[in-house]
């Protein structure tokens, strides 16, 4: 009896010694004493991370033998091992301000918080009037502190074209005098019509009338020609993030929507020779011209389009755009 339980376990063993062979199912070899590998659990030997493959290794139940693989990188953010920081992004005229959580490693972003609207940026809320009154088609409302609407009827409305390109050259020229490294001031010559003026001269011209020849005059002041003079504006209105409208100051084709207009309008009243320029553009066209008894810090008439703006406290501006073919004369009074 005891004979046959030594041949018993002798054949259990035997069992226990299978083929190493390259299939994984080879047949079971006892005169070899070979045996197929089972493996166990993998363990980390290099983790994987958001932007390099890692390794793990294996070993064999039986004999211990281990065996190494490449772990790609995981396409589940979560498997992934990022290295996350705060990164504080400013706004820009055209692009939001935030804080981003971001892997330092590679460009996965987790959050955005502290959202900030675009420097320019007109916004609503729950007081914003969204009716206008009669006989008028749009409207946009708000003021140079806030930048709340107070009003906004009809921004993607076409509007004449003349007041946003008077107020997107004078913006790129003001760019160039606030330049830290710029060579022009507000007393640089500006040959016009055979004569010499200042460029803070050339900006009254050019904001009162709006014409080619004096465009022509401070394009060359800026070492432009008129192809040179256009791109430049062109880049401007993009920066401002002005989509809709085009401003060529040597031809017809400029257009404009009401609420680029107004963009455009909140841009030029945070410069102070530009509203220097208005103050005198209103005395020299309209004179008298009074809104509740003030003198508007700007006020321009193009029939279907007016614009005014009235001076609030510490250099802010309340600027009003209205748009219709039948609009009161005095409308302006009642709603500043």
């Amino acid at each position: 009896m005891r004979k046959i339980r030594i041949l018993a376990l002798l054949s259990l063993l035997s069992l226990l010694l299978v083929s190493c062979g390259e299939d994984a199912g080879a047949s079971y070899l006892y005169e070899a004493g070979e045996h197929t590998h089972v493996y166990g659990n993998r363990y980390d030997v290099v983790s994987v991370t958001c932007i390099a493959e890692g390794s793990d290794i294996r070993y064999c139940k039986i004999c211990h033998e281990a065996v190494t693989s490449t772990v790609r990188i995981p396409e589940e953010i979560a498997a992934r091992a990022h290295a996350f920081a705060d990164t504080v992004v400013a706004p820009t005229e055209s692009t939001e301000g935030y804080t981003a959580r971001q892997c330092t490693l590679c460009p996965y972003l987790i959050e955005r918080t502290d959202v900030i609207p675009p420097l320019y940026a007109l916004l609503t809320n729950e007081a914003t009037v969204t009716v206008a009154p009669q006989g008028v088609t749009a409207l946009m409302m708000s003021d140079t502190d806030t930048h709340r609407l107070s009003y906004l009827v009809g921004a993607d409305t076409a509007v004449p074209a003349e007041l946003a390109l008077r107020l997107a050259v004078g913006i790129t020229l003001t760019d160039e005098l606030n330049r830290s490294d710029a060579t022009l001031t507000e007393q640089s010559p500006v040959t016009y019509l055979g004569n010499s003026y200042t460029l803070r001269e050339m900006v009254y011209e050019w904001l009162l009338h709006g014409d080619a020849d004096v465009a022509r005059a401070l394009a060359a002041a800026l070492g432009d020609d008129e192809a040179g003079f256009t791109a430049r504006v062109a880049a401007r209105l993009q920066r401002l993030g002005t989509r809709e409208t085009v401003a060529d100051p040597f031809s017809a084709t400029a257009t404009a929507t009401l609420g680029d207009t107004a963009t455009l309008l909140a841009r030029a009243l945070d410069e102070p020779l530009l509203v220097a320029a208005f103050g005198n553009a209103v005395s020299a066209q309209h004179g008298l011209v009074r809104i509740n008894g003030v003198r508007p810090a700007l006020y321009f008439n193009a029939g279907t389009l007016r614009a005014c703006a009235m001076a609030g406290e510490n250099g802010t501006y309340r600027f009003l755009l209205l748009f219709g073919e039948d609009m009161a004369s005095d409308l302006e009074n009642s709603l500043f």
